[in-house]
């Protein structure tokens, strides 16, 4: 294996209301199955399943401050345990009752927390309104370096935004990490499938998506390379893999597609009347 090699754990498993059931589930396919990954993501909604017919006020209830997360406590005891990074999802509590936030956190083997992002866009389609729960992040993901290239972090319906990722591209982006719970609905396998190969070819980097599966979601977490090939598919079922990105394929396929440098929409050419 290249030594800029970057080994990827995707989980892909269907999530209660309870954090303490959650946490057990996670632990138990990560002692049973963790090989040599560099860094773990885990769905949106592995905290506590929003959806799964819960009122705002039930969900902020369940909702836990970052800074005394009893959900993130446990799981920086499994990243110190298994000397991993854990890149989390938390249904983070607010002073705004009963609105919480949808936050991403990465969580280091030394215990040490960092706030990467909460989701800037949210889930009012299909008949759902995540803005009834959620308030929306304002600001773009922090940088998560692996050796010494740069990835970010976006949230299940982000990837119908294709300027973000843009965004993240052109600030040097070889990857984005895609926490999701992608429900089910007409086609939306396919869409899934369809935006995550978009998002990855137009901009030559990778996409990493871990999903919710089960009754209300669609699973097929899995990557998409920079040229906007699916390499990985964990299908429907519950699942951990782990698969190796390769830094320089993003480089081979910049100078190949150029698109980044070609681009010059917003950034150089103005509206004429």
């Amino acid at each position: 294996m290249d030594n800029n090699d970057i080994i990827v754990g995707i989980v892909q498993d269907a999530y209660t209301i309870d954090p303490q059931k959650n946490y057990e589930k996670i632990k138990s396919i990560l002692t049973r199955q963790y090989k040599e990954a560099d860094v773990i993501l885990l769905p949106e909604y592995s905290m506590i399943n929003i959806l799964a017919g819960l009122e705002p006020q039930e969900v902020y209830s369940r909702s836990e401050p970052l800074e005394d997360s009893i959900f993130i406590s446990k799981l920086s005891d499994l990243a110190n345990f298994l000397d991993i990074n854990i890149i989390a999802h938390i249904i983070e509590r607010t002073d705004t009752r009963p609105k919480t936030k949808s936050t991403s956190v990465l969580i280091e083997p030394s215990g040490k927390i960092h706030r990467l992002y909460s989701k800037i866009h949210l889930f009012d389609a299909y008949g759902y309104r995540e803005s009834d729960y959620f308030i929306p992040g304002d600001s773009l993901s922090k940088g998560i370096y692996l050796g010494k290239y740069l990835f970010y972090v976006a949230i299940c319906f982000d990837l119908r935004f294709p300027e973000l990722f843009r965004t993240y591209a052109r600030n040097n982006a070889y990857g984005v990490f895609v926490h999701a719970g992608w429900v089910k609905g007409y086609l939306k396998e396919e869409v899934l499938d369809v935006l995550g190969r978009a998002r990855s070819h137009e901009n030559t980097m990778y996409i990493i998506l871990s999903d919710h599966t089960g009754e209300l979601y669609v699973g097929r977490s899995g990557i998409f390379n920079p040229y906007g090939f699916r390499e990985v598919d964990i299908g429907f079922k519950p699942g951990y893999i782990e698969w190796t990105i390769k830094p320089e394929v993003v480089e081979e396929a910049r100078k190949t597609i150029p698109v980044l440098d070609k681009s010059r929409m917003f950034w150089d050419i103005s509206f004429k009347k």
